[in-house]
C-alpha cells in the first residue's frame, strides 16, 4: 500500500501523511499492514480526549513524574513539546516503548496547549496554525487565514530576545518544522490581500511591518525594504495620503538604487484615481527609476508602464 505524503494520514488524526507518521514507517516490520500498524500508534485526538489527570497518570506509570511548576518552567525553556519529550527521556528513566512510545510526545503537546499561556505557542501548534491558514487559503478565505496566521506572530513575538537582529536565530530553532522567515513573508503578502476585503487589514499590515522593522533591523535588506514598501502601500489604500508620501520618500533617500523604491512610489499616482493622482508626477518618478534600473526585467517593467501611461 503506498501513501502519498499530502495524503491523509490512515492512524485517523486527520492531518497529513507528512505531517503525522511519515517518520514512523522506516520502522515498520514490512510484513505488517501499514495502514493497520499506524492505527495502532497513539493518536494525538486520543490523548486530547483524555483527562489531564490521566495523561499525568499515564506518564507516571511509564516512569515520567510530571510537576507543573517544572513543565511550565521547561515550556520557557523548549520550543516544542518535543523538546520537553526529548528532555523527559534523559531525565527519568521511561519505560515507554512500542506502542507508547510516542505518548510523552503527545501527552507534552496537548498539556502544553492546556496549561501554558495562552501566547506561548510550542513548536507543533505553530506548524499546524501555519498550515490551517493555508487551508483557509484554499478556500479564498483571506481573512481567516491572516486571523490564524496573526496567532502565530505573536507566539514567535514572545521567543524574540533583544540580541535577535535578524531571523537567522529563530529559523534555526523552527527549521525542522517551518521556516520563520518565510512565513513573515507570507504573513505581509496576505495581509494586503486581506486588506482588499477589509481595510482594517491594512492597518494590520502596518502594525506588523513595523513591529517587524523594530524586532529585526538588520534581517536581509531586500526584505527590509518590501516590509517598508508594504507600510507605505497600506497607508495610501487607507487614503492617508501624507503618511504614504513620506513613507516612500524615507525609502527612496535609503534605497535610491532599488529601481522598485521608485516603481511602488510611482504605481501610487496613477494605478488609483485618488487625490494624488497625477500621470506627469508618476512618469518623472517612472524615468527616475529606469534609470538605476539594472536588470533587463525590471527595464521591461519600468517601460511597460510608462507605456500605459501613454494610454491614460
Amino acid at each position: 500500500m503506498k501513501i502519498g505524503r499530502n495524503d491523509l494520514c490512515p492512524c485517523g488524526s486527520g492531518k497529513k501523511f507528512k505531517k503525522c507518521c511519515i517518520d514512523k514507517i522506516d520502522v515498520i516490520p514490512q510484513v505488517v499492514d501499514i495502514t493497520n500498524w499506524i492505527k495502532s500508534l497513539w493518536s494525538y485526538e486520543e490523548v486530547s480526549e483524555m483527562s489531564n489527570e490521566k495523561i499525568i497518570s499515564t506518564l507516571k506509570n511509564m516512569g515520567i513524574l510530571f510537576d507543573k511548576e517544572a513543565f511550565l518552567a521547561d515550556i520557557e525553556k523548549f520550543l516544542s513539546a518535543e523538546g520537553i519529550s526529548e528532555n523527559w527521556f534523559r531525565t527519568f528513566n521511561v519505560t515507554a516503548k512500542g506502542r507508547d512510545g510516542d505518548f510523552p510526545l503527545l501527552a507534552a503537546w496537548v498539556l502544553w496547549e492546556r496549561l501554558a499561556p495562552k501566547n506561548i505557542l510550542s513548536m507543533e501548534q505553530m506548524s499546524d496554525l501555519i498550515d490551517r491558514g493555508f487551508e483557509y487559503l484554499d478556500e479564498d478565505e483571506s481573512i481567516l487565514a491572516c486571523e490564524t496566521w496573526l496567532k502565530v506572530w505573536e507566539g514567535i513575538k514572545y521567543r524574540i530576545r533583544p540580541e535577535f537582529e535578524d531571523l537567522e536565530y529563530l529559523d534555526k530553532e523552527y527549521g525542522g518544522s517551518f521556516f520563520v522567515r518565510d512565513f513573515c513573508q507570507d504573513l505581509e503578502g496576505e495581509l494586503y490581500n486581506a486588506g482588499l476585503d477589509d481595510p482594517k487589514y491594512f492597518e494590520k499590515r502596518i502594525e506588523y511591518c513595523q513591529e517587524f522593522l523594530r524586532y529585526f533591523p538588520k534581517e536581509d535588506k531586500d526584505i527590509i525594504f518590501n516590509m517598508r514598501r508594504a507600510i507605505a502601500e497600506s497607508y495610501f489604500k487607507l487614503n492617508k495620503l501624507e503618511e504614504a508620501i513620506n513613507e516612500f520618500e524615507k525609502i527612496l533617500d535609503d534605497f535610491p538604487n532599488n529601481p522598485w523604491s521608485y516603481i511602488a512610489y510611482a504605481d501610487m499616482y496613477c494605478l488609483d484615481k485618488s487625490d494624488i493622482y497625477d500621470i506627469d508626477k508618476a512618469r518623472e518618478i517612472y524615468n527616475k527609476g529606469l534609470a538605476v534600473a539594472k536588470t533587463r526585467e525590471d527595464k521591461i517593467i519600468i517601460k511597460e508602464r510608462l507605456k500605459d501611461l501613454g494610454r491614460l
